[in-house]
């Protein structure tokens, strides 16, 4: 059994993050924390980010990026096994806290055992309850001293069953500028001021681009063929989903399409886009605090879907949606993401300027009330429980 913090004296907090917006979300707090708590040692599943902060990570956070049912089923066996040793160290060794950083179904499992074991245990990111799947509210409960919420309309739901939650705000909100001229993110990305710029999101996850490289790529067919001069940019997180984006362009003889493919700096290729196509999930929050226009696409293995498809509580997944409380950008799922239909949505963007004016303003008022100094404010509530007493 690897050891979490080989005897650290000082205040030792286990931590577990899943995937690149949970690394970014954890990297923020640990270092608001060491500046309250400068001895603090983080020890767990963390990704570059975090590690650069200063936690230790005993596994590839890549480990844990598995999405949808079937795709989970195949990795139960590693997972499960990546747990369990996870739950023996921190039973051993007894840290002053666990933070899980959402990966909900991974964490919360492993939350209710420490803390069932005497191990304070704090979950940061509400899972997505208030979208499918609210039952789950009643675990989360039972597993976690506290729920640090990114969203304003979380806390009431937790307030209702008694669990413990505060609203921090989110991280992303308050390290992105309220205003960017996106001629300033070009030069610096050194792109043509007036060119038309679309940015392309497929994913984190190879799971992901399993379903959307194909897809994207297609969509950026039809788009080069209605605006020869536009350009297209491809950020993605891993040079493993960079590779595999890459071989989707080689089978699909797509090499003559003016993609750029970007490791990393999916924000500034948001923030010089004139329109986005982004698979849903976090990456649509930035793309709504970037201030751009938007059309969110998704596909998942038919047995998934129609499995998450039953538990879904609202008509819309994607942030800006929910945030709203209604249809602000489409949203184009499953069978509905095709080429064509996503090629046609983004088009009405450009050519209707008036439809990503209104978004404009609406994502800026957005924008004003998730900026709270989101980490300042979850290392507030973590360290309450170092000095060992509860937040008021």
């Amino acid at each position: 059994m690897q050891s979490l913090f080989d005897g650290h004296a000082g205040p030792r907090i286990a931590i577990v993050a899943g995937e690149a917006s949970g690394d970014q979300l954890g990297a923020s707090l640990i270092e608001a924390i060491k500046r309250r708590v400068p001895n603090a040692r983080f020890a767990g599943i963390a990704g570059p980010r975090m590690q650069s902060a200063g936690a230790k990570s005993l596994f590839a956070m890549e480990k844990l990026a598995v999405r949808g049912y079937l795709e989970v089923i195949k990795h139960l066996r590693e997972l499960l096994g990546i747990r369990a040793e996870l739950r023996r160290a921190c039973l051993a060794e007894k840290p002053d806290l666990f933070i899980g950083i959402d990966a909900p179904d991974f964490n919360l499992g492993l939350e209710r055992k420490l803390k069932d074991g005497g191990i304070t245990t704090i979950h940061y990111c509400s899972p997505s309850i208030w979208a499918w799947r609210g039952e789950r509210i009643h675990k989360i409960k039972a597993a976690t001293d506290e729920v640090l919420c990114l969203f304003p309309f979380e806390k009431p739901l937790y307030d209702e069953v008694g669990a413990k939650a505060t609203y921090v705000g989110h991280p992303m909100a308050d390290e992105m500028p309220l205003v960017m001229a996106k001629e300033t993110v070009r030069e610096t990305l050194g792109l043509p001021e007036r060119a038309l710029i679309f940015t392309l999101l497929p994913g984190s996850r190879v799971s992901e681009l399993n379903y959307h490289a194909d897809l994207f790529i297609e969509t950026a067919r039809l788009l080069h063929a209605r605006y020869p001069e536009a350009q297209f940019l491809v950020p993605l997180v891993t040079r493993e989903t960079r590779d595999q984006f890459d071989t989707a362009r080689y089978r699909l003889k797509a090499l003559d399409l003016p993609l750029r493919l970007m490791f990393g700096h999916s924000l500034e290729a948001m923030q010089a886009a004139d329109a986005i196509l982004v698979a849903s999930g976090t990456a649509t929050l930035e793309a709504m605090l970037a201030k751009r226009p938007m059309v969110i696409a998704y596909r998942l293995s038919e047995t998934t879907y129609k499995l998450v498809k039953k538990k879904l509580r609202l008509p819309y997944v994607g942030l800006p949606n929910v945030l709203a409380g209604r249809f602000v950008v489409p949203e184009l799922l499953q069978a509905d993401a095709t080429p064509a239909n996503l090629a046609q949505a983004l088009s009405n963007f450009i050519d209707d300027k008036r439809l990503g004016e209104a978004l404009d303003e609406l994502f800026s008022q957005q924008h004003a009330k998730l900026k709270c100094d989101a980490a300042e404010r979850a290392a507030d509530a973590v360290v309450a429980y170092l000095k060992g007493r509860q937040p008021c």
